[in-house]
């Protein structure tokens, strides 16, 4: 059977002013607690990798989170989307196109506004010497793990190909198929070359912590050869990047980021 990635986007408004955690998928998780066995139970899961990609609300294009605390206001439109790589998801959003749930005592409505299935051979990016990736959400980047014993992560506040081409390629090879093989380490750095950038670094309040990853953008060269599966499975990468995420946390709507044509 062959795999299908869901994402439904949603409307939300809450009935009277609140104050939220600094950042807002706090508030678009718990709307699809709501409704979402399937989403509960993946969750609940030890491993580190999930299917599911639940962003921060955003206004406009522009996602919502901040250093210090957000407020939502009443009757204003926010709208955060959900992918999934599980079956069962699909039946449930289609069952449940308007949520009333609860929040702080505050109450709030979600409202489906579409929902788009997509397969496999639909993800792959249009072929271009350049590539464009927004960083629209702080981006949790992360080199491989020491033996010896840490006491915090360590991010990097910048999008090193190889760690942007690892962190895409142990995703999908977890969920999808064919694999995808030889798109990591220093390899990248030669096939998928930065030309520019405009990034920042940035530190948001997340739970009883903080974490501090990059926003912003960065232009790519891609050399790998026309026609070749390296450069096929590259372009595929990055569309899946735009239904997944990059990086860690990303399930929770960190790492979020729009891949395109350059």
């Amino acid at each position: 059977m062959e795999k299908l990635i869901v994402k439904a986007t949603y409307v939300l408004r809450t009935k009277e002013e609140m104050v939220v955690q600094p950042f807002s998928s706090k508030i678009s998780r718990t709307a699809v607690l709501s409704f979402s066995n399937t989403y509960k139970s993946a969750i609940s899961s030890t491993e580190p990798l999930k299917p599911f990609r639940v962003t921060a609300l955003h206004v406009g294009k522009k996602p919502l989170y901040s250093r210090g605390f957000v407020t939502l206001h009443k009757d204003k439109e926010y709208r955060f989307s959900v992918t999934s790589l599980l079956d069962d998801f699909l039946q449930e959003v289609i069952s449940n196109s308007t949520v009333d749930f609860t929040v702080y005592n505050k109450q709030l409505r979600m409202e489906l506004e579409k929902v788009e299935v997509s397969k496999v051979d639909q993800l792959t990016l249009p072929d271009s010497r350049l590539y464009r990736i927004e960083f629209l959400t702080p981006t949790l980047l992360q080199v491989p793990r020491p033996k010896f014993r840490r006491l915090r992560n360590r991010y990097v506040l910048f999008p090193y190909s190889p760690l942007l081409m690892a962190s895409l390629t142990s995703h999908w090879n977890k969920f999808m198929h064919p694999a995808i093989v030889r798109t990591t380490g220093s390899r990248a750095l030669y096939y998928f070359r930065e030309v520019d950038y405009q990034l920042e670094p940035i530190t948001v309040n997340y739970d009883n912590g903080s974490v501090r990853g990059f926003v912003g953008w960065a232009l790519f060269s891609l050399i790998a050869r026309k026609g070749t599966k390296l450069r096929d499975m590259v372009r595929t990468l990055l569309g899946y990047a735009n239904f997944v995420g990059v990086g860690k946390s990303r399930s929770i709507g960190f790492g979020e980021v729009e891949a395109k044509p350059g």
